[in-house]
Protein backbone atom coordinates (compact mmCIF):
# COMPACT_ATOMS: atom_id res chain seq x y z
CA UNK A 1 0.00 0.00 0.00
CA UNK A 2 2.77 2.42 0.63
CA UNK A 3 4.42 1.80 -2.39
CA UNK A 4 0.91 2.79 -4.10
CA UNK A 5 0.95 5.89 -2.56
CA UNK A 6 4.45 6.63 -3.23
CA UNK A 7 3.85 6.25 -6.88
CA UNK A 8 0.60 8.04 -7.21
CA UNK A 9 2.07 11.13 -5.33
CA UNK A 10 5.35 11.26 -7.17
CA UNK A 11 3.19 10.87 -10.57
CA UNK A 12 0.94 13.93 -9.28
CA UNK A 13 4.28 15.76 -8.87
CA UNK A 14 5.55 15.12 -11.80
CA UNK A 15 2.53 16.18 -13.57
CA UNK A 16 1.95 19.58 -11.96
CA UNK A 17 5.70 20.52 -12.49
CA UNK A 18 4.97 19.71 -16.01
CA UNK A 19 2.22 21.66 -16.52
CA UNK A 20 3.87 24.92 -14.81
CA UNK A 21 4.46 28.15 -17.67
CA UNK A 22 7.82 29.56 -18.19
CA UNK A 23 6.59 32.80 -18.69
CA UNK A 24 6.48 35.41 -16.28
CA UNK A 25 3.09 36.67 -17.22
CA UNK A 26 0.89 33.29 -16.99
CA UNK A 27 -2.19 35.44 -16.49
CA UNK A 28 -1.96 36.94 -20.02
CA UNK A 29 -1.51 33.73 -21.83
CA UNK A 30 -3.99 31.40 -20.38
CA UNK A 31 -6.51 33.85 -21.59
CA UNK A 32 -7.43 36.30 -18.61
CA UNK A 33 -7.29 39.81 -19.03
CA UNK A 34 -7.19 42.70 -16.51
CA UNK A 35 -9.56 44.53 -15.39
CA UNK A 36 -9.68 47.77 -15.05
CA UNK A 37 -11.09 50.15 -12.30
CA UNK A 38 -14.74 49.92 -13.70
CA UNK A 39 -14.55 46.09 -13.91
CA UNK A 40 -14.03 45.92 -17.92
CA UNK A 41 -11.59 43.86 -19.47
CA UNK A 42 -8.87 46.04 -20.52
CA UNK A 43 -8.00 45.96 -24.16
CA UNK A 44 -4.61 43.54 -24.02
CA UNK A 45 -2.44 45.55 -27.59
CA UNK A 46 0.70 44.09 -26.51
CA UNK A 47 -0.37 40.83 -26.70
CA UNK A 48 -1.64 40.82 -30.87
CA UNK A 49 2.27 42.69 -31.42
CA UNK A 50 4.04 40.05 -29.29
CA UNK A 51 2.63 36.54 -31.08
CA UNK A 52 2.97 38.71 -34.30
CA UNK A 53 6.59 38.84 -33.65
CA UNK A 54 7.49 35.84 -32.28
CA UNK A 55 6.61 33.60 -34.96
CA UNK A 56 9.48 31.68 -37.19
CA UNK A 57 10.27 32.78 -40.11
CA UNK A 58 9.34 30.25 -43.07
CA UNK A 59 11.29 29.26 -45.88
CA UNK A 60 10.46 27.63 -48.62
CA UNK A 61 11.34 23.53 -49.53
CA UNK A 62 11.75 23.78 -52.56
CA UNK A 63 14.11 26.79 -53.34
CA UNK A 64 17.06 26.77 -56.16
CA UNK A 65 20.71 26.80 -54.82
CA UNK A 66 23.71 26.54 -56.38
CA UNK A 67 27.82 27.36 -57.08
CA UNK A 68 29.37 29.09 -59.73
CA UNK A 69 32.04 26.55 -60.69
CA UNK A 70 33.15 27.90 -63.78
CA UNK A 71 33.34 31.29 -65.45
CA UNK A 72 34.17 32.75 -69.15
CA UNK A 73 34.11 36.08 -69.01
CA UNK A 74 34.87 36.51 -72.87
CA UNK A 75 31.80 34.80 -73.53
CA UNK A 76 29.33 35.86 -70.68
CA UNK A 77 28.43 32.52 -69.80
CA UNK A 78 29.26 30.59 -66.09
CA UNK A 79 28.77 27.27 -65.46
CA UNK A 80 26.43 26.02 -62.21
CA UNK A 81 26.66 23.13 -60.27
CA UNK A 82 23.44 22.39 -58.22
CA UNK A 83 24.46 19.44 -56.25
CA UNK A 84 21.99 18.01 -53.84
CA UNK A 85 19.44 20.87 -54.76
CA UNK A 86 16.48 21.50 -57.16
CA UNK A 87 17.88 22.24 -60.73
CA UNK A 88 16.50 25.21 -62.25
CA UNK A 89 14.34 25.84 -65.43
CA UNK A 90 15.27 26.29 -68.96
CA UNK A 91 15.44 30.56 -69.34
CA UNK A 92 14.66 30.77 -66.21
CA UNK A 93 16.44 33.81 -64.26
CA UNK A 94 18.47 33.50 -60.94
CA UNK A 95 20.56 36.25 -58.78
CA UNK A 96 24.31 35.80 -58.41
CA UNK A 97 26.14 36.68 -54.36
CA UNK A 98 28.39 37.19 -53.14
CA UNK A 99 29.55 37.50 -49.04
CA UNK A 100 25.36 37.87 -49.15
CA UNK A 101 25.34 40.92 -51.54
CA UNK A 102 24.19 40.55 -55.21
CA UNK A 103 26.77 40.82 -57.71
CA UNK A 104 25.08 39.79 -60.64
CA UNK A 105 21.63 38.34 -62.67
CA UNK A 106 21.76 35.36 -64.94
CA UNK A 107 19.37 33.53 -67.28
CA UNK A 108 19.30 29.47 -67.51
CA UNK A 109 20.35 28.73 -71.39
CA UNK A 110 21.39 25.20 -70.93
CA UNK A 111 22.88 22.46 -71.49
CA UNK A 112 22.19 20.26 -68.42
CA UNK A 113 25.09 17.82 -67.51
CA UNK A 114 24.32 16.01 -64.26
CA UNK A 115 24.09 18.51 -61.48
CA UNK A 116 25.58 21.34 -63.29
CA UNK A 117 24.11 23.70 -66.19
CA UNK A 118 25.29 26.74 -68.30
CA UNK A 119 23.75 30.15 -67.73
CA UNK A 120 23.82 33.78 -69.19
CA UNK A 121 25.42 36.61 -67.65
CA UNK A 122 22.99 39.46 -67.78
CA UNK A 123 24.33 41.57 -65.98
CA UNK A 124 26.81 41.91 -63.32
CA UNK A 125 30.37 40.36 -62.52
CA UNK A 126 30.81 36.70 -61.55
CA UNK A 127 33.49 35.17 -60.10
CA UNK A 128 34.52 31.48 -59.20
CA UNK A 129 32.37 30.39 -56.09
CA UNK A 130 29.74 32.94 -56.04
CA UNK A 131 25.79 31.56 -54.61
CA UNK A 132 23.21 31.39 -56.84
CA UNK A 133 19.25 31.40 -55.62
CA UNK A 134 16.16 32.52 -56.95
CA UNK A 135 15.08 36.81 -56.56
Amino acid sequence: MRYLVAILSSVVIIASAGCKSGKENSGASSGAQPKSATGSAAPSSNTATNQANNKPAVRPVNVVNGRVVGVRDALRFVIIDFAGNRMPQLDQRLSVYRLDQKVAEIKISGPYLGTTVAADVTAGEVMLGDFVRDR
